[in-house]
């Protein structure tokens, strides 16, 4: 999929109707951001754990009250997370990169062009797409709220009535909500009605 393909709602549905598949993939864009933020921090903690040292060190203070310190200590740990963790965790996720695959039949997650198990998701089974906080103080996100039967359906196997659209791909949650909301609404016949 090119990035000048047309993923408004209406461009969407008209695609889907000649039974065409709509790939949304990931977006390298927020990995990237996520390994910078990641690198600065990890930079940052890195200088100041080099400063307290030296400054301990010059002072003539043991040396043992660096080992022991635990405030030390989470330093090491955030310098290791964030410069060690932090890019192996955003690297791994790069390769792994997931895509939202739109069809008439429903919503899917892949990887690597190859719809994986257990993630279609049909509309007939998505009662609406709604679009608003996970938490209370997070950001907005689209969630599919499931009808009753597929609730009933899921539930043995740990899912809630509400299942959140993961965020990181190349149309921000806001962008995506729409797209998704047109979609449900052409192919979800058993709530709509036959088209």
């Amino acid at each position: 999929m090119s990035m000048t393909d047309d993923l408004s709602p209406a461009a969407v549905v008209r695609r889907l109707d000649r039974g065409q598949q709509i790939v949304i993939p990931s977006s390298n864009r927020q990995v990237l951001f996520g390994l910078l933020v990641a690198l600065v921090i990890g930079i940052g903690l890195l200088a100041f754990f080099i400063y307290v040292v030296t400054a301990t060190i010059e002072d003539g203070r043991s040396p043992w009250l660096i080992i022991i310190n635990p405030r030390m200590w989470a330093l090491v740990i955030g310098i290791v997370g964030c410069l060690v963790v932090a890019p192996i965790g955003l690297f791994v996720r790069m390769r792994r990169r997931e895509s939202l695959v739109l069809s008439p039949v429903g919503v899917a997650l892949a990887r690597r062009d190859q719809v994986l198990p257990g993630t279609l998701l049909p509309w007939q089974d998505i009662e609406a797409i709604v679009f608003e906080k996970a938490a209370r103080r997070g950001p907005k996100a689209a969630a599919y709220i499931l009808t009753e039967e597929a609730t009933r359906r899921r539930l043995g196997r740990g899912h809630h009535p509400r299942l959140l659209v993961r965020n990181g791909f190349v149309l921000s949650p806001r962008r995506l909500f729409p797209v998704l909301k047109a979609a449900h609404a052409r192919f979800a016949p058993r709530l709509h009605g036959p088209r």
